[in-house]
């Protein structure tokens, strides 16, 4: 039988869809899902366009008010008297000052409010950076959850096979083996719960990042990198200077204050200074002068008013957000606290002392010197221990994740400023 013989434009499509296909399957790293997620977000995309919008705003603050230009032309007739008929011109050129009582506090204002711009952009990122590894920490918290379900599966398995073939035998009680039965069912029930929970997981993380992730995306698992943290002073200290949640209030309590400052200055004069010229067939006059605009009916009292106003809401904002961020920080940290211990205590302590018990048990079990029933209760005893491990440190980067959004980490900012996720 023959070979069948593909045209080669057909071979290079079918290994150009082969490799965009394997490209697809590439399993992707925590960074690689951050980098998506913060370029396919629309809430950072419009913090983005927010920042370059103020932007914009600081270099109108900063122009130099545009000259006045006015031109007239017309004709010169006599109604009475010897005077010379012809063509009548003139023009005159007016250019406001910008003077520095009023200049400095506008430009100071659309300054302030390009730093509180710059750093909501920051937080927004941040906090997209924080959903993203807590989804993703989530996955890896339910992957080991299925990893530990399917070993329960093959472990009952086994026991509910052995305990089949002893009956058959007749060594043991029928008791013995739907107790091992149920066991198996039990097993297999949360091992299928299992992987609708990883699957409901890799949902809630696609749905943070983007559906610009393939729906059959797959992930690099990573383990847990628990570092300790320092006192919770220094972290308070460091919520203080780093956090891009506080450098917003604070951008927004300068701008105000500019914004007062300007409204206030607003009531002395203004300046234009002003040439002019007047030409007819007899004569040229050039004038040249000063302009001044007086506030007589107009003292700003109502500007005044309001932007004292925003100055003292952007000033209570700012003490109300750091009270809260300090409060949401020392909460954090009390459970970063008593979840370090219970890992610690988990994983030193409870599940060695489970899995023991779990040993000797099966031991006796064998030897005869214990009943199905006991070694079925220290191989519970252990799941459960391994499942709150499991749940404990996992629990712990969540709160890690948590305390480092609080504190703004500089490695974040590191990233976002660099672009390398």
């Amino acid at each position: 039988m023959s070979a069948i013989r593909l045209p080669p434009i057909l071979l290079i499509y079918f290994l150009l869809i082969g490799g965009v296909s394997a490209q697809v399957q590439k399993p992707l790293t925590i960074n690689e899902l951050i980098g998506i997620a913060l370029e396919s977000s629309p809430q950072v995309l419009a913090a983005r366009d927010q920042s370059k919008a103020i932007q914009g705003q600081l270099s109108s603050a900063r122009a130099i008010p545009n000259p006045d230009f006015e031109m007239n032309t017309g004709q010169q007739r006599s109604v009475s008297g010897p005077l010379t008929t012809g063509n009548v011109s003139s023009w005159s050129v007016t250019q406001p000052l910008d003077m520095p009582y009023s200049r400095y506090p506008r430009v100071n204002a659309a300054e302030a409010n390009v730093r509180a711009a710059e750093a909501t952009r920051i937080a927004f990122e941040i906090e997209m950076i924080s959903r993203v590894q807590q989804r993703f920490y989530e996955l890896m918290r339910r992957d080991a959850e299925l990893k530990a379900a399917e070993e329960d599966l093959s472990l009952t398995k086994q026991i509910r096979d052995r305990m089949q073939i002893r009956y058959d035998v007749g060594d043991t009680a029928r008791f013995e083996l739907i107790r091992a039965q149920t066991e198996f069912l039990n097993a297999q029930i949360n091992a299928e719960s299992s992987k609708l929970r990883v699957e409901q997981a890799k949902g809630q993380l696609r749905q943070v990042v983007g559906h610009s992730l393939p729906p059959d995306y797959e992930v690099v698992s990573q383990a847990l990198k628990i570092e300790p943290l320092p006192p919770l002073p220094i972290l308070l200290n460091e919520l203080h200077a780093q956090s891009p949640e506080l450098q917003r209030a604070k951008a927004e309590v300068e701008a105000t204050e500019s914004k007062l400052s300007f409204e206030q200055n607003s009531r002395l004069p203004r300046l234009s200074i002003k040439a002019q010229q007047y030409n007819d067939p007899n004569f040229t006059d050039r004038l040249y002068g000063l302009v001044v605009s007086i506030p007589i009916w107009d003292f700003k009292g109502g500007q005044i008013a309001e932007a004292e106003a925003n100055a003292s809401r952007a000033k209570n904002q700012l003490n109300a957000q750091s009270q809260s961020l300090e409060q949401q920080l020392e909460t954090a940290y009390k459970l970063y606290q008593m979840t370090s211990y219970q890992v610690k205590i988990l994983d030193q302590e409870v599940v060695q002392l489970a899995s023991s018990a779990r040993r000797i048990a099966e031991v006796s079990y064998r030897y005869g010197e214990r009943g199905m029933l006991e070694y079925l209760d220290a191989q519970r005893t252990f799941r459960v221990a391994r499942n709150d491990l499991i749940k404990a440190r996992f629990d712990l980067a969540s709160v890690l994740t948590e305390i480092q959004r609080l504190r703004a980490s500089p490695e974040w900012i590191a990233k976002i400023e660099s672009g390398k996720q």
